[in-house]
């Protein structure tokens, strides 16, 4: 039984999610305490506990403490089983938190499989799913990866009720990420609003293109209404790099008293921010690499714009797990470089 102390470094719900994958990729059983201990309300929210719950219905698991509050869980997985699935968080829980955990099982079970998730697909503290889409699956692809997603209503807090549908097809084992020189042909983006007049998309869309106009690269920003309408108004705006050997982008949401022309202004300057290191992958996409980089057969080397706390709790997290190698030039809260040699874990 391992035993992972949710209260060490970022100390939030990443620890939880890596945990669970960890653990249902491998079949070693976990104990979990102090789960997010860091948190003003520390315990199991309704995301984490869903999460955990379909962890527990895809491998089987006998689990313990599986409840709304709880700050310990057991969670002992059997076998990792494909199919259809449908998930309600019951909230704006974010789907791609859910997702961060779950893809990983998937990628290792006995067939292909279906999610349809209810939730939150652009909230506060995540990535949103055009995020996932466009940069965090893009460089899964390249790994090996085949999974698609696609969102059949958005879902904004507080309502939430966003649906997407994912097919995920099972993989032997993972290849590694070694991007070469990075290449950018264009960057593209997204500019959404749902339960809200048109203009708030178009606004946010001009601001961002007036912003990065000061790149090189042309862009373009596709202004975007919600259908169906969304239970609850919101906006965001995602811009990624398109071309090769490159997985890097941003995001920023709406917000009640939040000018449109802010939200574009915002995404942008994080873009630049991002492009100015020099770096194949963005501080968010990075944290979402650690994982496979861990179980695949090779090693992985990737610059990224920022060494944060995420990323340095999921190393932890993967060493404790596995026996894959890390090493990390730069310091927390620089660009720095992340080498990885994998296990080679393959699909049982």
């Amino acid at each position: 039984m391992i035993q992972i102390d949710g209260s060490i470094m970022e100390g939030g719900g990443q620890l939880l999610r890596m945990a669970t994958s960890y653990s249902a990729i491998l079949g070693k059983p976990i104990t979990v305490y102090n789960i997010r201990a860091k948190r003003r309300d520390p315990g199991l929210k309704p995301q984490h506990l869903t999460t955990l719950r379909t962890a527990a219905e895809i491998t089987k698991a006998e689990t313990s403490g599986a409840e709304l509050g709880s700050q310990e869980i057991i969670f002992n997985p059997a076998i990792i089983r494909g199919g259809d699935f449908s998930i309600d968080i019951g909230t704006a829980g974010s789907i791609s938190l859910l997702l961060q955990c779950i893809n990983p099982v998937l990628w290792y079970a006995d067939k292909s499989s279906t999610l349809k998730i209810k939730g939150g697909t652009a909230v506060n503290w995540s990535p949103s799913i055009p995020f996932l889409q466009k940069i965090v699956y893009k460089a899964f692809h390249s790994m090996g990866v085949n999974t698609s997603i696609n969102v059949k209503r958005h879902g904004f807090y507080p309502k939430g009720g966003g649906e997407i549908t994912q097919t995920t097809q099972p993989l032997e084992i993972l290849k590694p990420l070694y991007p070469n020189k990075s290449i950018i042909k264009k960057i593209k983006g997204v500019s959404l609003c749902g339960a809200l007049p048109e203009h708030v998309a178009t606004r946010q869309a001009n601001s961002a293109k007036k912003h990065l106009n000061i790149l090189r690269p042309k862009n373009t920003v596709k202004p975007i209404v919600a259908k169906p309408t969304p239970l609850s108004p919101g906006s965001f705006v995602v811009l990624w790099c398109e071309g090769s050997d490159i997985y890097l982008g941003a995001d920023s949401l709406g917000a009640r008293g939040k000018p449109s022309e802010l939200v574009g202004k915002e995404v942008a300057l994080k873009l630049i921010t991002e492009l100015r290191t020099g770096a194949q992958v963005d501080k968010y996409t990075a944290d979402h690499l650690i994982l496979p980089a861990s179980l695949a057969d090779g090693e992985t080397v990737f610059r990224t714009s920022e060494i944060t706390l995420h990323t340095l709790t999921a190393i932890k997290v993967a060493e404790t797990f596995t026996d894959a190698e890390f090493k990390v030039s730069g310091r927390q809260g620089e660009p720095g470089t992340i080498r990885v040699k994998g296990i080679g874990h393959r699909r049982n």
